[in-house]
C-alpha cells in the first residue's frame, strides 16, 4: 500500500499550522486581501469592487444568506436539486459517514469516488479499490474530517457544513474516461458563460463558450484547450442551470453528459476562492461586469431541510 511521503506530510502540516493560526491573528478582511496580493501583485479594492475576483471576495466577506451554505453543502444539495429537478440525474451515492472508520469500505464497489463534504478538492479517485487499501481511505478519511476548510480561503459559507467524507459513482464517457466538466456561470439565474475542463487529474485543459456555444478567448485556470463540438445535452444542461440558479445573483452550476444524459455535479458560490487567474486579465472584467451583488436581497429557495435523505 503507498504511503504518503513524510516530506509532504511535514509540510502540510506546517500549512495547516500556519492557516490555524492566522484564523485567530488575522481578521478576514486583511486575510483575503494579502491572497489576493500574493496572487496579483497588488491589494484588491474591497470597498469599490469591480472585477469578477473582487466581487467574489465581497461576497465571502458579506454575504451571509443560508442558500450559500446549502449549495456548498454537497450531500443537502442533492435533495435541493432532486426537488427542483427531480429529472436531473445525481451520482450515485453508495455510501457516507462522519466517522472515517465507519465507511463501508466492504460494500463499496470496484471503482468509486471519495470526497469530502466540507471543502473543496478533497477528492481521490479509486478506479480499482482492490489496488487500493481500506487503511489508506480510512486515514485519508480522517485527515479531511480533522481539517478546517474555511481557515483555507475563509469562505464563510463552508463554515456550518457537516463534517463528513462520502462515495459516489465513478463518472465514465463512452471511452472509459473521465468526462468533461461543463461548468455553467449564471448571473441572476441566465448563463452568461461555460467552462469546459478536460483531464483535470491530467493535463488539465479549459476552452470556453457563450450559451450559443460561440468561443470565448481565454481561460480561467489551466492550459488553453482544442475547441470540441457542442454536447448533445447543452439545451437541457442550460434550462437545468437556470432553474437550479433561479434568483440567484451568482453561482457556477456543475455538469457532464454521459450516455446522452446531463449528470449534476455540483453547485459553487466562490470559484477558485475569488483568486482566479484569468487569461486574458480582461476576462475577470468582463465577468465582473455582470455580477451585481445583491448580499441582502431575499432568495426563496423551495427545499425542505427535513428532506436529505443521503439517496
Amino acid at each position: 500500500m503507498p504511503q504518503e511521503p513524510s516530506s509532504r506530510r511535514w509540510r502540510d502540516w506546517r500549512i495547516e499550522a500556519r492557516r490555524r493560526i492566522a484564523a485567530r491573528l488575522v481578521g478576514d478582511r486583511p486575510y483575503l486581501a494579502g491572497l489576493y496580493r500574493k496572487s496579483f501583485g497588488r491589494l484588491p479594492d474591497l470597498d469599490h469592487p469591480s472585477g469578477f475576483n473582487e466581487k467574489i471576495l465581497v461576497k465571502i466577506l458579506t454575504d451571509r444568506r443560508e442558500y450559500l451554505t446549502l449549495f456548498a453543502d454537497r450531500l443537502r444539495v442533492r435533495d435541493y436539486v432532486r426537488q427542483r429537478m427531480p429529472e436531473l440525474v445525481l451520482p450515485r451515492l453508495y455510501g457516507w459517514s462522519e466517522r472515517a472508520e465507519a465507511l463501508p469500505c466492504d460494500l463499496l464497489p470496484e471503482s468509486f469516488v471519495l470526497k469530502a463534504n466540507h471543502g473543496s478538492g478533497w477528492v481521490r479517485m479509486v478506479p480499482h479499490k482492490s489496488e487500493v487499501g481500506q487503511a489508506e481511505l480510512v486515514s485519508l478519511a480522517r485527515k479531511w474530517l480533522a481539517s478546517d476548510f474555511t481557515i483555507v480561503g475563509r469562505e464563510w459559507a463552508y463554515r456550518d457544513v457537516r463534517r463528513a467524507v462520502y462515495a459516489e459513482e465513478l463518472l465514465r464517457d463512452d471511452s472509459g474516461g473521465v468526462p468533461p466538466d461543463f461548468k455553467l456561470f449564471t448571473f441572476d439565474g441566465e448563463v452568461r458563460m461555460i467552462q469546459v475542463d478536460r483531464d483535470r487529474h491530467g493535463r488539465h485543459t479549459q476552452v470556453l463558450y457563450d450559451p450559443q456555444w460561440r468561443p470565448i478567448e481565454g481561460v480561467v485556470a489551466a492550459a488553453q484547450g482544442t475547441p470540441l463540438s457542442p454536447p448533445v445535452t447543452l439545451a437541457r444542461m442550460i434550462e437545468a442551470a437556470r432553474t437550479l440558479a433561479t434568483g440567484i445573483d451568482f453561482v457556477r452550476v456543475d455538469f457532464y453528459e454521459v450516455a446522452g444524459r446531463v449528470v449534476f455535479g455540483e453547485l459553487t458560490n466562490y470559484p477558485n476562492k475569488g483568486l482566479n487567474r484569468f487569461q486574458p486579465a480582461s476576462l475577470d472584467g468582463l465577468l465582473g461586469s455582470w455580477l451585481t451583488l445583491a448580499p441582502t436581497r431575499p432568495v426563496a429557495i423551495v427545499y425542505r431541510p427535513e428532506a436529505f435523505s443521503g439517496a
